[in-house]
């Protein structure tokens, strides 16, 4: 964890436990991160057929057994609150009820799997099976939640998109924006625009160009383009930038809580304000990676939050 917030509320990485060390052997559990959502962490196990949610805040630990019909280290999943309270404010979700999703990243004749776990019953639900053929682009790229949905990227270089629906249970392909030749092969994330629609934002340095998915009354549905942005104009990157020697200009994840893109330049990992154009060192970084987000707060007494990168 490298907590991002200035002080007073900076809170030391060391006050969050995810109680990944056997105390009997001495030796830390292997694992890998999956997603964080709504004050959760989830982990894959990759020794055992399981996954591990986790409270940072509470302390809190629940393993969860993967169904046999997953391929052990060949999926990925997402945590989210389960709470149908109108009044709920997600982040304070200690004593929410919760849900797992799992999905495969190849199934039986390629055609991947789902499955829902809630922690209201304490089991998993039935396999979810997709009526197309694809393969899960599984480099931990978190999905993003817009309205009651889940999303992923499918591949490396195509610009497909996963749709896995929470209400009707159901996943679903959708086909990504109509990218020139320039912006083919940049780096590219899945993004929440205008009015709760799915968004899609690519990376061809020195533009971003982001996409907005709009759907007629008759249920087609259209990419638009939705503004382009000059890298160089936003406020805190570093000047070398604007050089051809700076490294690793690419989109490292996106923030669905503050509508914020993390992006890699150079050493460094900078978050961006979208709306502001304005943007903030987070830390060093020598090596490729994804980014994942933690944000939770508490409510009694004094309000205090906080917002993590793993």
């Amino acid at each position: 964890f490298t907590p991002i917030m200035d002080r007073p509320d900076r809170i030391p990485p060391s006050r969050f436990d995810l109680h990944l060390l056997d105390i009997d052997s001495h030796t830390m559990w292997m694992v890998e991160l999956l997603d964080c959502r709504h004050g959760r962490v989830l982990l894959m196990d990759t020794l055992w057929d399981e996954v591990i949610m986790c409270e940072p805040i509470t302390g809190e630990q629940r393993r969860l057994t993967v169904p046999p019909e997953f391929v052990r280290n060949r999926f990925t999943g997402a945590v989210l609150c389960a709470a149908i309270d109108h009044d709920h404010v997600h982040g304070s979700c200690h004593s929410s009820p919760f849900n797992v999703v799992l999905i495969s990243a190849l199934g039986g004749n390629n055609q991947p799997i789902a499955c829902v776990y809630s922690s209201e019953t304490g089991e998993w639900g039935d396999i979810i099976p997709s009526s197309v053929s694809f393969e899960l682009f599984y480099d931990h790229t978190p999905g993003l939640l817009v309205g009651n949905a889940l999303y992923w990227l499918l591949d490396s270089i195509g610009h497909d998109i996963l749709k896995f629906d929470l209400d009707k249970q159901s996943l679903a392909v959708i086909r990504g924006p109509p990218l020139t030749n320039d912006f083919r092969h940049g780096s590219h994330c899945i993004i929440q625009a205008g009015d709760c629609a799915i968004g899609f934002a690519i990376l061809s340095y020195p533009h971003l160009q982001m996409w907005q998915r709009n759907i007629n009354f008759h249920g087609v549905a259209t990419w638009v383009l939705w503004k382009t942005i000059d890298m160089r104009m936003i406020i805190g990157l570093p000047k070398q930038i604007q050089g051809k020697r700076t490294l690793m200009r690419r989109i490292l994840g996106y923030l669905e809580d503050s509508d914020e893109i993390l992006l890699s330049v150079g050493r460094g990992a900078y978050k961006v304000q979208l709306k502001s154009k304005k943007s903030k060192k987070l830390c060093e970084n020598s090596y490729l990676t994804r980014y994942h987000s933690f944000n939770s707060f508490y409510p009694p007494g004094d309000f205090s939050s906080l917002v993590l990168i793993l």
